[in-house]
């Protein structure tokens, strides 16, 4: 009996010690931007954005190489990657184009403009974060204008934490060229 006990009880701290626990990362605030600009006063909503579905999952990917995804066995984020890379983007813009601009769901303003973004790629390759975004801003006075960017971001860490913070950049500076594009003054023909 004493026996069955012994096994049991060695079993459970074998399970135990075998399965460590998953270490989570997050994005990290997006860089600082200098002024505010102030030469626009479109006021814009920051649509749910769309990752590709490798991606949107909690397990960090490390890299993506021909088709071959790489996700870390022992990283994953604190929350779905669509849901940090909003809020860096949304966070970013204010910094950018100044709080009073964006606006946050439940505002109860309506937008100039309603700002959806598609990323095509927002991973690890070849020692660079790369993102590649298709973007539209809808906007009221049906101005519309719709973009695609491609920026690459040196990886410096091949860490989760590397990944996380090539991350932000590479989302900081496609804020900077969203922010310089932010005008719904102009009138559609």
């Amino acid at each position: 009996m004493m026996n069955r006990y012994a096994v049991s009880t060695l079993a459970i701290l074998l399970a135990a010690c075998a399965s460590r626990p998953v270490a989570l990362v997050a994005l990290p605030p997006a860089e600082r931007a200098h002024e505010p600009d102030t030469t626009s006063t479109t006021t814009v909503s920051v649509r749910p954005v769309m990752l590709p579905g490798y991606l949107d999952n909690y397990p960090v990917v490390m890299r993506r190489d021909d088709g071959n995804v790489v996700v870390s066995k022992d990283t994953e984020w604190s929350e779905r990657l669509s849901d940090a890379v909003e809020r860096v983007l949304r966070a970013a813009l204010s910094q950018r184009l100044g709080p009073s601009r964006v606006l946050i769901p439940g505002d109860g303003r309506i937008p100039d403009a309603e700002l959806t973004v598609e990323f095509l790629e927002l991973d690890p390759q070849n020692g660079v974060v790369s993102l590649d975004a298709k973007w539209t801003y809808a906007c009221r006075n049906h101005a519309n204008r719709s973009e695609r960017t491609t920026l690459q971001v040196p990886l410096t860490d091949a860490t989760a934490s590397g990944v996380a913070s090539a991350t932000t950049a590479a989302l900081s500076q496609f804020a900077d060229q969203l922010a310089s594009r932010a005008d719904c003054t102009r009138r559609a023909s």
